[in-house]
């Protein structure tokens, strides 16, 4: 089996865990260094993504060198996984599992700078839709604003778009108040982002609608959702389980910088 797909294939064991794995193995294929180590019937996966790649990161980790992302099936792999990480680079670590944030706490002095929860529906589960809201599989320009709002960019909205996104929004007398989007992640997991409510209509759960009928419409597609938020955004949190979602992983950033050893402490 050609390498990347053996690593898929790994990866899809558990999509929603290693969604970021997925996601940046699909979308930077070219620039990323992709290493699989077996040892017996165990096997570790590395993947260094220049950190240039992605605009994201390029504008939170400007002096990172390589995003880290790994995952493995048993911590013996680990040894071989950490000698094919660049020597002094900055590194960020995105981590789904806190053992393997154990195990490079023994190698890296380890720095948190941030941790999101994934949430995603229950087998079975299957909210409604809101009869207010108005579903649109093309960008509808009085949207735009609310979704930059949220640090969407208009390149990054065309090209979801372009991929078969769609918005669900509630307008009062023909004004965008609430939106999202649905769009893919990765292969069967659509992301529900960019939620934004204008100042003047929020705590009328327009939130709430908007999200729960973009939950309804992407199952209905045959999708899974996938919705996620920074761990101190309790509103958010709120909204999620309010709308009855289970959390299915937290990924957390951790920096090691020896060139910037003040971020390191």
């Amino acid at each position: 089996m050609e390498l990347t797909a053996l690593i898929k294939e790994r990866l899809y064991n558990n999509p929603l865990r290693n969604i970021s794995l997925l996601k940046m193995l699909s979308a930077y294929p070219d620039v990323m260094d992709v290493h699989h180590v077996e040892q017996g019937e165990q096997w570790g996966i590395l993947m260094l993504l220049p950190s240039t790649a992605y605009s994201y990161d390029h504008r939170v980790y400007p002096e990172a060198d390589f995003i880290v992302f790994m995952d493995y099936s048993s911590p013996i792999v680990l040894p071989a996984l950490l000698e094919l990480l660049p020597a002094q680079a900055n590194l960020v670590f995105k981590l789904q599992e806190e053992e393997y944030r154990v195990a490079l706490a023994e190698h890296f002095s380890l720095h948190k700078v941030r941790g999101f929860f994934s949430y995603s529906t229950s087998a079975g589960q299957f909210p409604p839709q809101d009869t207010e809201t108005i579903l649109n599989h093309s960008i509808d320009e009085r949207l735009i604003p609310l979704w930059e709002a949220n640090q969407y960019s208009i390149e990054e909205i065309i090209e979801y778009f372009q991929e078969g996104a769609f918005s669900v929004s509630v307008f009062q007398e023909g004004v965008a108040v609430s939106t999202c989007l649905s769009f893919r992640n990765t292969q069967q997991i659509w992301e529900i982002g960019a939620v934004h409510t204008v100042e003047c209509a929020r705590r009328q759960g327009l939130a709430q609608k908007v999200v729960r009928t973009a939950i309804f419409h992407t199952l209905e597609q045959g999708y899974i959702p996938r919705y996620h938020v920074l761990e101190d955004n309790y509103a958010s949190i709120q909204l999620a389980e309010s709308l009855g979602l289970k959390p299915v992983v937290k990924l957390e950033h951790w920096i090691n910088y020896p060139q910037y050893p003040y971020l390191s402490k």
